[in-house]
């Protein structure tokens, strides 16, 4: 389901996603409808953080996906920016030339905690705008596979 990310900075919670017992997440992506788009002011950018409770990092630290150096970065309409891809994080500014710059998630990845165990869990992803309002902004979606394993 879509979910407004304001143009105030501040936190959105994803709506939960379900994670089935037995299985890892391989993929795990972000893509809007419309362009989002930082202030362009040092310090300003996008951060991410992937949780089994709403509001935590059990699986991800926060994490800059869009880092603003002192120019402004976009996370373009309708192209999936993946944060985790084969069961692995990404290196930094893994998505140019599309999204130039973002912090890597190798690092900010919790060892052993994409996989469920024997037990189904929910997921929850926060997206938070940092420091100043962003530029321009619209509506996420995370999508997720998951692998099945014995």
């Amino acid at each position: 389901e879509w979910k407004a990310i304001p143009t105030a900075h501040g936190s959105t919670d994803i709506p939960a996603i379900a994670q089935p017992a037995n299985t890892v997440i391989k993929d795990l992506f972000i893509v809007t409808d419309s362009i989002i788009t930082t202030a362009g002011t040092n310090g300003d950018g996008v951060d991410m953080s992937i949780g089994t409770a709403e509001g935590g990092a059990q699986i991800m630290a926060l994490c800059e996906i869009l880092d603003d150096g002192g120019g402004a970065v976009s996370l373009q309409a309708n192209t999936p920016l993946y944060i985790v891809e084969n069961c692995h994080g990404q290196a930094a500014n893994w998505a140019a030339p599309d999204t130039a710059t973002s912090e890597a998630t190798t690092g900010k990845l919790v060892a052993g905690l994409l996989d469920s165990g024997s037990s189904a869990r929910e997921i929850h992803v926060r997206i938070d705008s940092i420091d100043t309002n962003l530029a321009a902004s619209g509506n996420v979606k995370i999508g997720v596979v998951f692998q099945h394993i014995d």
